[in-house]
């Protein structure tokens, strides 16, 4: 699933617009501790043009940048990849519940390359997919 994918979701007026209501149930989806103070921070941050709400193409530069952040701080030794081996505890340091096999089945699932590392597409598509 892409970002543009995730907006879709839920854009549940289907007006091509994120409000805050909206993006509300996309930032609990993603971290489900987030205070509603956060919430409100993070959307008016992402809001670029001050409209009050937030169009596809604010919205998915703003989870790509915030993904490659997170995927940055997983690869500890920065050769662009996260050994699978790692993956449980990425996955739970990002708020993901699950269990070790359940990540393990998930990590499977999207390392296209079946190297046994996450690129940053690969783990794009691990956290937006279980969205």
């Amino acid at each position: 699933m892409s970002a543009k994918r995730v907006f879709d979701k839920f854009d549940k007026n289907k007006d091509g617009k994120l409000s805050l209501d909206e993006f509300r149930e996309v930032a609990l989806a993603f971290s489900p501790k987030i205070s509603q103070e956060d919430i409100v921070k993070f959307f008016n941050e992402i809001d670029a043009d001050g409209n009050g709400e937030l169009n596809a193409d604010e919205f998915t530069t703003c989870i790509e940048k915030m993904l490659k952040e997170v995927f940055d701080l997983c690869d500890v030794d920065g050769d662009g990849k996260i050994p699978v081996s790692d993956s449980y505890v990425t996955m739970t340091n990002i708020g993901k519940t699950c269990t070790e096999e359940s990540c393990a089945e998930k990590v499977k699932a999207v390392d296209a390359d079946g190297d046994g590392y996450l690129n940053f597409d690969e783990f794009m598509a691990l956290v937006i997919g279980d969205i």
